[in-house]
């Protein structure tokens, strides 16, 4: 995987590589038609964009997942470079792991990130861009997300987005109750916003674009207000919130220098491309904050839960490696178990037989004890995992398989 994040990247960078619904699905589609890929995830996120590759043959050695997320933004590798972290087998899943409950996000323990991990995993399987070592995975880093996320309290307090924006607002000794407050944004983030903000005793309005009249969702407490009325607003509001996925600006120098008013105005940019233009920074009386504020805020875990949470995720990394290891003689098994599920239906027609049971009833008994059977020697065979080197796995399959290929 290579990925552009928070860490190297400042927001002016991240802005170039974050990709909308729509881009994400063009570059899973074209993951297809590339040679040497059998499986491809993006995430994209306000804090970080991510290509995941996966593929059998020398065809995917070649591969550069780097200037294959730069050739999906138009953008020139060389120029960027320096900005990418690429990681590849042990140290990509230990990653993900860590990634989809919260240790690697910039707000520690982020509330978010296992939703979107999984949002990414289900927009790769409708777009047909999964294969079995993908799907598998990222199906497993979710599960031991979730896992982790019920059994673990990596922190005590909410780690949205919207709660670290309120947040740091604090830490910069800005008052949000009695003041006015505009959320420009109705999506999931706009919405958390206006929810923290009347939390905290904002008098709160949110725009709405007028074709999501009918299924928009008002937080409790909030106003709304056109969205094309945010300029009008603008000189009676203190605080200013934008969260959208526009690929254009909501506020912009132009429209905004005669209608900032006399009162200060605090404008807090929570999307990724931002939503307001960088030189507003520059109006007097105004404080502009974007993503890249919040690393300001110092968010620490708990030692002894984040290991407890390394614990669990440790099992889920072997459970993986484990399956990866084992992938191949799938087939072996499913082999070796339907030839012994056939030969216990073959030994138990004869006894069937001597019972007063119509034929029907006779073949649901022979295929109940066929399935059983079967089952029972995938387990036992699957079982071999757990006690047996990696290396000896396939010798001792092979043998079981010539052993039930020698019973018919």
């Amino acid at each position: 995987m290579a990925g552009i994040d928070y860490r190297k990247a400042p927001v002016e960078v991240r802005e170039q590589f974050s990709m909308t619904a729509s881009a994400v699905e063009r570059a899973l589609e074209r993951s297809r038609e590339t040679e040497g890929i059998t499986g491809c995830v993006v995430i994209s996120t306000c804090n970080r964009t991510e290509y995941w590759i996966s593929g059998e043959d020398e065809r995917f050695d070649g591969l550069n997942p780097a200037a294959l997320l730069c050739r999906e933004k138009g953008q020139e590798y060389d120029i960027y470079a320096q900005y990418f972290t690429v990681r590849e087998g042990r140290e990509a899943v230990h990653y993900l792991m860590e990634l989809s409950c919260g240790l690697q996000s910039q707000i520690f323990g982020d509330d978010q990130i296992i939703s979107q991990v999984k949002h990414a995993l289900e927009t790769a399987r409708e777009q047909g861009a999964l294969d079995a070592v993908m799907e598998t995975l990222f199906r497993t880093a979710v599960t031991g997300a979730k896992k982790v996320k019920t059994k673990v309290l990596l922190t005590n307090v909410d780690r949205s987005v919207a709660a670290a924006m309120t947040a740091l607002l604090g830490e910069e000794q800005i008052q949000i109750r009695g003041k006015k407050c505009m959320v420009i944004g109705n999506g999931e983030i706009g919405r958390l916003a206006a929810a923290e903000l009347v939390k905290a005793g904002g008098d709160v309005s949110m725009t709405l674009r007028q074709y999501k009249t009918k299924e928009a969702i008002i937080p409790a407490g909030c106003h709304v207000i056109p969205y094309d009325s945010r300029y009008e607003r603008l000189p009676e509001m203190e605080i200013v919130v934008s969260a959208t996925v526009s690929p254009h600006y909501t506020l912009t120098m132009d429209k905004c220098r005669e209608q900032m008013g006399e009162n200060g105005k605090v404008l807090v940019d929570l999307a990724i491309p931002r939503d307001m233009e960088p030189e507003l920074a520059g109006l007097p009386g105004v404080r502009l904050y974007d993503m890249d504020s919040f690393s300001r805020l110092k968010y620490e875990g708990d030692a002894r839960q984040i290991s407890v949470a390394d614990e669990i995720l440790r099992k889920y990394e072997l459970e993986y490696e484990q399956w990866y290891e084992f992938r191949d003689l799938v087939p072996v098994v499913k082999k070796i178990s339907h030839m012994a599920g056939e030969d216990t239906a073959a030994r138990l027609r004869k006894a069937v037989r001597q019972y007063p049971l119509s034929r029907e009833e006779r073949e649901e008994i022979l295929q109940a004890a066929s399935k059983a059977a079967s089952k029972v020697v995938a387990k036992l065979c699957y079982g071999l995992r757990e006690d047996m080197e990696p290396e000896k796995w396939q010798p001792c399959l092979e043998g079981l398989l010539h052993s039930a290929e020698n019973l018919e």
